[in-house]
């Protein structure tokens, strides 16, 4: 069935109704009838007249003295309960979007809640610690659907990149009105269902009236009401992000030197990349302590007598130089009082500045990026380090809202806080151009910037290790940030941890054709076999560049992933929908790595097509598994779509 037809046929599709025997018209995809747990109503969303993609409860935390409900207008399609709460079932957005409605003044909860269906997977929401693909198998406590930092707290925060999209794997979107004070729990405080609720509590401000709004999308498979839902409410790229990032790798400080950097050090450090073999690179990438105090954003003379001429000195190696900022000043830097003083800092309910901590810094001003005149004050202090540095761009690290201070005041509509303060700060970070890094977004699918996974750990599982990265960067591409940049290879060997040579190989071939390598930990301190292997997974890639641009630039065309999953060859392909171990670069190139420790063979699942394997141009027709097929440490199974 076409989209185009849902709107117009679907009649007694959406329909309300209680025990009393009263009832609701239908409208658009959603069908609601009456329901006895609590004072909910039951809501079914449909594709067609009878295909039924979820269905849920409405009003479950409506207390039972509201007493019953009654129609509040003439297409019988709204139902109030006295004054106390109202909702209301439109049309979406779009040909094939209905939408849900609910208003209280008096509420300060309102809970809506949606099966998790045995067959059906779920997909989207926020970058979490323990990274699954599909979600429902990670559980997740009920809290505010915001930007944070889950290394703080792996079990309840969610990482930088957070958007109200879920996406369901039989061919539904659901989508949250960005205003709505969003709650969010995944089996757990109701199980086997996915919660919305709408509450007044922080992070969020006080509602008058209290609202929860969303969409449903549906369509004939995952990958229709995925591009229904991408093109209705999120926007493209406005462009590609530096093409020689998505080429060639950078080579950051942080996991191999941490805090402990000066200008012999990255000096050091750019020149063995050279004579190692690796000066077919992007760039060096200074990180934390370079400034000569958190905020000041000026080289420490003591660790940097000269950076204009280190950074020059690394140029002539045809390379270019980034440094690590950040959105915070610590109390000691000159420049506290200064931001103080002409209102830049984020400010709290009294109008005072808000004395924020981060991790390097206990009494902190965070610069408003909500305000005009603090981004331009903070931009205008970068440039000019650019200009009298040789800087060619920035890597900006935080930006999420859990670093706001207690009570925070921002900018603009306060429905739109906090989350607002990350869009801001990505808007503001991406006028730096497509060289830079964000690893935070929240409604910036727009801009035409790298934003990075949140630092992974140094270990094999899930939980923010190896197995999770193929997750998150599934999870990036289908919430709309195709350019993702995977964190460091081997990880940032926090504490005790640090990679095996095994690992490191594995994880630099797992990377084979993301959208950006970043390197780190260095091959060298293992063998020259790691090396070497490291060497020939970049030259595989340098052999496929123009596939990973032709990706990039379709991503900017029409929303499409980079790295997609392996459903978009086949949407109808149930077997596909929980493959969490490969992914897709474009159309036509399959990716299957070893993410097992020990293993020198894995099972792989070619869908649909003629598929040519990479390593060694055998054909296989699909659908098809492969089982035990041989991967040693120095082979990255991959395949060529051909037909």
């Amino acid at each position: 069935m076409h989209r185009a037809g849902i709107i117009a046929i679907l009649v007694g599709i959406l329909y309300l109704g209680a025990s009393n025997g009263k009832s609701v018209k239908s409208l658009g995809i959603l069908n609601i009838a009456p329901n006895n747990e609590e004072n909910a109503l039951d809501i079914q969303i449909s594709f067609g007249v009878d295909v039924i993609r979820a269905h849920g409860k409405l009003g479950l935390s409506l207390p039972a003295a509201v007493g019953e409900w009654t129609h509040c207008n003439d297409d019988q399609t709204c139902v109030q309960w006295g004054d106390f709460a109202t909702v209301e079932l439109k049309t979406g957005s779009a040909p094939g979007c209905g939408r849900v409605e609910w208003t209280s003044n008096f509420a300060r909860e309102i809970e809506d809640c949606y099966d998790i269906d045995e067959g059906v997977h779920w997909y989207g929401g926020g970058e979490t610690h323990t990274q699954t693909w599909p979600i429902e198998n990670n559980p997740r406590f009920e809290g505010p659907f915001v930007t944070s930092d889950f290394l703080q707290n792996p079990q309840n925060y969610y990482g930088g990149v957070v958007e109200n999209y879920w996406l369901l794997s039989n061919g539904a979107a659901l989508v949250v009105d960005p205003d709505t004070p969003l709650f969010f729990s995944l089996n757990t405080t109701r199980p086997d269902r996915v919660c919305l609720i709408a509450r007044d509590q922080a992070p969020f401000t006080k509602r008058e009236p209290l609202k929860l709004a969303y969409e449903w999308c549906t369509a004939e498979n995952v990958k229709a009401a995925h591009q229904l839902a991408m093109s209705t409410f999120f926007e493209k790229p406005t462009g590609i992000p530096d093409e020689t990032m998505l080429i060639r790798p950078l080579w950051s400080t942080w996991a191999e030197y941490k805090v402990n950097v000066n200008q012999t050090i990255v000096l050091d450090f750019a020149k063995r990349v050279v004579s190692e073999g690796f000066g077919n690179s992007s760039h060096i990438e200074i990180d934390d302590h370079w400034e000569s105090c958190y905020g000041q954003e000026a080289f420490s003379p003591e660790k940097f007598p000269d950076p204009k001429a280190m950074i020059d000195e690394i140029k002539a190696m045809d390379m270019r130089v980034t440094a690590w900022v950040h959105p915070f000043i610590n109390y000691n830097c000159p420049l506290f009082d200064e931001g103080m003083s002409n209102g830049y800092f984020v400010k709290d309910a009294k109008g005072k500045t808000g004395i924020s901590w981060w991790w390097q810094g206990t009494d902190s001003g965070v610069i408003d990026m909500t305000n005009p005149d603090a981004a331009a004050w903070w931009s205008a202090r970068l440039r000019n380090l650019q200009e009298t540095s040789g800087l060619d761009s920035f890597k900006f690290d935080a930006g999420e809202t859990f670093w706001l201070p207690a009570s925070h005041v921002l900018a603009g509509e306060s429905s739109m806080w906090p989350q607002v303060f990350t869009t801001k700060y990505v808007e503001t970070c991406a006028t730096f151009g497509g060289l830079i890094e964000t690893r935070v977004a929240h409604l910036n699918q727009k801009e035409p910037i790298f934003v990075r996974m949140l630092d992974k750990d140094s270990r094999w599982g899930y939980d923010n290790g190896l197995k999770s990265m193929i997750p998150t960067l599934l999870h990036f591409g289908i919430v709309g940030y195709p350019y993702v940049l995977p964190d460091m290879i081997g990880g940032n060997a926090y504490g005790d941890e640090m990679p095996s040579k095994e690992m490191y190989v594995r994880w630099m071939q797992l990377n084979i054709f993301m959208p950006a390598v970043q390197f780190s930990l260095v091959p060298w301190k293992y063998d020259s076999e790691t090396v070497q292997i490291c060497l020939d997974v970049l030259a595989q890639r340098e052999m496929y560049r123009d596939e990973i641009l032709a990706a990039a630039r379709q991503a900017e065309q029409d929303g499409s992933p980079i790295n997609r999953p392996i459903w978009w060859v086949d949407p109808t392909d149930e077997i596909t929908f929980t493959i969490d171990d490969a992914y897709m670069l474009g159309d036509n190139i399959l990716v299957a790595p070893v993410v097992e420790e020990g293993a020198v063979s894995r099972d792989i699942y070619l869908p649909t097509g003629t598929w040519r394997a990479g390593v060694d141009d055998v054909v296989h027709n699909g659908p098809t598994w492969l089982r035990n097929y041989p991967a040693p440490l120095s082979v990255t199974p991959f395949f060529v779509k051909t037909a």
